[in-house]
């Protein structure tokens, strides 16, 4: 790995001038600066470090600074082993519901060419790091996820963790997206689809008060419908 690193060095530490700022002894994740390396592409600094694994790595300045690199790439291996290994989570060839849950929300944050990943890790949403161990994960799917029920994060914006999850029904997860509006009103948040199911009101009727005419939350709630045109105006 030092081999092929040392190919990004384009001009040796003896030929150039020291960084202004000295990174030698500081820690970023699992790497350690030794020294300075030299420089790279575009006169980059770049850094030799030494990984907690043991191995050397060669590091851009930037990179360093911003967290791109935290490790000489065994983080990064370690994480993909955790959630590739089934701890017996296979039934003859075919993947338990609980495994294939947790390689679903890590692949969705983690992987950056999963299809799903701009509005799961390129957003922000993160896996707890309890739940990076699998047989702690499948405990609590087990014990909260019915049959019928899927994985649901209470707020869309948080991350994947037991104090912000959920089993819920196909149904239930449709209306805890971030395309629907929620409304409270009287303490009670619901969406516009399940705030005119119980007030048996046409979702479209609801919603037209609401979104096109500006209605207050109240009268929009409260006044009944009217066949025609009056039930935007009565």
């Amino acid at each position: 790995m030092i081999k092929k690193a040392r190919e990004r060095i384009l001009r040796p530490a003896s030929e150039c001038r020291h960084p202004k700022t000295d990174l030698v002894g500081q820690r970023f994740g699992r790497l350690v600066v030794k020294e300075f390396a030299g420089r790279g592409r575009g006169s980059v600094a770049l850094w030799l470090c030494l990984c907690d694994c043991g191995n050397n790595h060669i590091v851009r300045d930037t990179e360093l600074k911003k967290g791109d690199t935290q490790s000489c790439g065994c983080y990064h291996k370690q994480k993909c082993s955790e959630v590739h290994t089934t701890h017996g989570a296979t039934k003859g060839n075919k993947e338990t519901r609980a495994y294939k849950r947790f390689h679903e929300i890590h692949t969705r944050c983690y992987n950056t060419k999963h299809p799903r990943y701009k509005d799961y890790g390129g957003r922000g949403i993160y896996v707890c790091d309890e739940w990076h161990s699998f047989p702690i994960f499948r405990d609590w799917f087990e014990s909260h996820v019915g049959e019928g029920e899927q994985l649901d994060r209470i707020d869309n914006n948080g991350p994947y963790a037991p104090w912000n999850c959920r089993g819920a029904t196909r149904k239930e997860q449709a209306r805890n997206t971030r395309k629907n509006v929620n409304i409270t009103w009287e303490d009670e948040t619901l969406c516009i689809r399940a705030w005119a199911e119980k007030l048996k009101i046409n979702a479209g009727t609801l919603q037209g008060r609401i979104r096109l005419h500006n209605w207050p939350i109240e009268k929009a709630l409260t006044t009944p419908a009217f066949r025609g045109r009056n039930q935007y105006t009565k």
